[in-house]
C-alpha cells in the first residue's frame, strides 16, 4: 500500500476521461486530496481560495490554454511558489520550452508513464515542502527576532530605571553620594577643559540630631524630604546637581558658577528652607528648621589638581557658617 500524503492536488483538463484516469492514477499513488477542474479559469479560482500543492495542467484547452494558465499563476507573487506539471499531447520542444521558462517545474506527454508520474510529483511536492519549510522557518526567525528585539527594548527600559534608581537617594529622591561623585569628578574634568569655575555648596540643617530627638525619626525623614524638594525648586538649570551628601547634609554642584552666582544661589536655599516654617522647638538658632551652608569656587589649575580641594574647602566654610551662629551662608576665603 502507498503512504497516504495530505498534500493538496489540483488537476485541470477539460477532457472528462483524461481527468479521471489521471485522479485514479495518483489516487493509487496515496494521493488522495485532490481537487478536479475542467478550465484554466476555474484553476485560477481553485487557486485564489485553497491552498494548493501542486497543479497537474492539460496544455490544450478552450478560452484559456495551459502556458496562458501557466504565465498568470507564475506572474502572481503568491501564486508562483505551486509548483506546476504540464502534462499535453503535444510533443513539440518549442512548447516544451516555453513552459519551463514560463515557470513549469516539470513536463510530461501523453500517454504518461505512472511510475514516471509518481516519481515526477514526488519530486514536485518534495521541492514544495522544502520550500514551505523555509518560508515558515523565515517566519519564525523573524516572529524570534522580534521576539528578542522586544525583549532587549524592554531589558533597556528596566536596565536604565535601574540605573537610575542607582543614582537616586531612597529617602528624598534627589541624587545620592555615589552619583555626586560621579559628577563632580566629570563637572571637574569639564571646567579644566573649559577654562572656567566649578562652585560647590555643601549645607546641612542645623541642630538635626535635637530635631530627630524631639521630634522622632520619622518627623526626621520628613523634614529631609521637605529641604530636598524646597532645594530642588531652587536648582533648577540643566547642569546642576543637588544631591544628599550624608545624614542631613546636602550638596549643589555648580558648574560654570563663579563665587557671586554660588552666593545667590546658597542665600536662596537658605532661604527656601526656613520659609518652609518647620516647626523646631529645640533649634537654638530659629524656632523654625534652618540650615548653613558653605561654599567653595575653584578654578583647576596645575596647583589644584583634584575635585577634593573644591570639597574640603566648602565643608570649612560650612564649618565656619555654623561657627558663627548658623542659619548663614559662607564663603570660604581661605582662613578660618
Amino acid at each position: 500500500m502507498p503512504e497516504i500524503t495530505d498534500s493538496h492536488l489540483l488537476i485541470v483538463d477539460d477532457e472528462p476521461m483524461n481527468r479521471e484516469i489521471l485522479r485514479r492514477h495518483l489516487s493509487s499513488s496515496g494521493y488522495m486530496n485532490t481537487t478536479i477542474v475542467d478550465s484554466g479559469q476555474n484553476c485560477l479560482d481553485v487557486v485564489k481560495s485553497q491552498s494548493i500543492d501542486l497543479i497537474l495542467l492539460d496544455m490544450m484547452m478552450p478560452i484559456m490554454n495551459g502556458l496562458e494558465v501557466l504565465q498568470q499563476l507564475k506572474s502572481h507573487p503568491e501564486w508562483r511558489v505551486i509548483p506546476v506539471i504540464v502534462i499535453s499531447a503535444l510533443t513539440e520542444k518549442e512548447m516544451m520550452l516555453s513552459c519551463i521558462q514560463v515557470g513549469a517545474e516539470d513536463y510530461l506527454t501523453k500517454p504518461y508513464d505512472r511510475v514516471l508520474l509518481r516519481a515526477r510529483v514526488s519530486a514536485c511536492l518534495e521541492k514544495k515542502n522544502l520550500h514551505d519549510r523555509e518560508v515558515l522557518n523565515k517566519q519564525k526567525l523573524e516572529a524570534a527576532y522580534k521576539e528578542l528585539a522586544l525583549a532587549y527594548y524592554e531589558l533597556e527600559i528596566v536596565k536604565n530605571e535601574l540605573e537610575a534608581l542607582s543614582h537616586r537617594d531612597g529617602l528624598t529622591g534627589i541624587a545620592n553620594r555615589r552619583y555626586f561623585d560621579t559628577v563632580l569628578e566629570r563637572e571637574w574634568k569639564a571646567t579644566s577643559r573649559e577654562k572656567s569655575c566649578l562652585s560647590l555648596i555643601l549645607f546641612d540643617i542645623d541642630y538635626f540630631k535635637k530635631y530627630n530627638d524631639t521630634y522622632g525619626h520619622l518627623a526626621g525623614d520628613d523634614c529631609l524630604c521637605q529641604v530636598a524638594d524646597a532645594s530642588a525648586q531652587v536648582v533648577k538649570r540643566p547642569r546642576d546637581t543637588l544631591a544628599r551628601y550624608g545624614g542631613e547634609e546636602f550638596a549643589v554642584i555648580l558648574p560654570d558658577t563663579d563665587a557671586k552666582g554660588a552666593i545667590i544661589c546658597a542665600e536662596r536655599i537658605r532661604m527656601a528652607i526656613e520659609e518652609l516654617k518647620i516647626d523646631h522647638v529645640a533649634s537654638e538658632t530659629n524656632s523654625y528648621v534652618t540650615a548653613s551652608l558653605g561654599i567653595s569656587t575653584l578654578q583647576p589649575c596645575k596647583e589644584i589638581a583634584s575635585s577634593q580641594q573644591l570639597i574640603k574647602e566648602a565643608d570649612l566654610a560650612l564649618y565656619q557658617a555654623k561657627y558663627e551662629g548658623k542659619n548663614r551662608v559662607k564663603m570660604w576665603e581661605g582662613k578660618t
